[in-house]
Order: structure tokens, then sequence, then C-alpha cells
């Protein structure tokens, strides 16, 4: 995804996020659907 340079969650670099087919948010571990709470919501790029 794009850089967030504002807001209270900010992504200067990026961010990526793991979906299933059915376009919800899961992780990439597990393969398990997340919550937007979960830290693998949004994963900060390097």
């Amino acid at each position: 995804m794009d850089p967030v340079t504002s807001g209270k969650y900010q992504y200067p670099k990026g961010y990526a996020v793991y979906m299933n087919k059915s376009d919800q948010a899961v992780d990439p571990l597990t393969g398990q659907t997340i919550a937007p709470s979960h830290p693998f919501w949004h994963i900060h790029l390097p």
C-alpha cells in the first residue's frame, strides 16, 4: 500500500496486508482471518 504520513497510524514507507480471496485480512503465518486490532493487520515495510 502507499505511504501514509499523517494521522494516528503512520507508515512512511507503506505497508502490506495479507488477504484471502474473500478480501479478508489474514495472519500470514496461520492463514486465519484476523481482527483490525491484530498486529499483522498492517505490516510496516522496511
